[in-house]
């Protein structure tokens, strides 16, 4: 069987299925106002490591063990006042990266914004900061989400690197 003859769910064949879901995302991406290597519309360009903010909301902890033979863990907590941002109102956002004892690690963040599980745009232009213990966007440069992205289910994803790990943790949010 050719890749023309497969067909999808709804009966579509294999090509016309994709170039149906290319459209759906391309849709979705002008909307939303961004592109794969653009970045969501901020309020500011910086992060600091290291400052302590207002965020209450704790999420459950993930731990990742370390591909090395020791028990050693990395758990990654992340924090806000709410998954329902508002429009055009700065979101803060807390992340704070720790070892099984509660020791602060050295580490390194990115965040993506991800509709249906893909990538649709990235948080300060993919900016990676390097941080110990716990990161947050300076006072005054919270996350702010665009009009165009009001509704929609997103998922803000960190993915943070310590001791070797990677750990990618999703935080799902609807603006409105």
């Amino acid at each position: 069987m050719n890749s023309d003859q497969r067909t999808d769910t709804n009966g579509r064949g294999y090509r016309q299925a994709v170039r149906a879901n290319l459209v759906v995302r391309s849709v979705f991406l002008a909307l939303l106002g961004v592109c794969l290597v653009g970045a969501v519309t901020l309020s500011g360009a910086g992060g600091a490591g290291g400052a302590r903010g207002a965020a209450t909301a704790l999420a459950t902890p993930t731990r990742v063990a370390t591909p090395v033979a020791s028990a050693a863990t990395v758990e990654v907590t992340v924090s806000s006042p709410t998954h329902k941002p508002k429009v055009n109102v700065p979101w803060p956002v807390k992340v704070t990266v720790t070892n099984a004892q509660g020791k602060a690690l050295a580490a390194t963040l990115t965040m993506e914004v991800l509709f249906s599980g893909q990538p649709v745009g990235k948080i300060d232009k993919g900016a990676v900061y390097h941080f110990v213990g716990t990161w947050q966007e300076r006072k005054g440069n919270d996350i702010t989400w665009p009009a165009a992205a009001r509704g929609e289910p997103l998922t803000l994803q960190f993915i943070v690197k310590a001791q070797g790990v990677t750990v990618r943790k999703n935080w799902a949010i609807t603006v409105r």
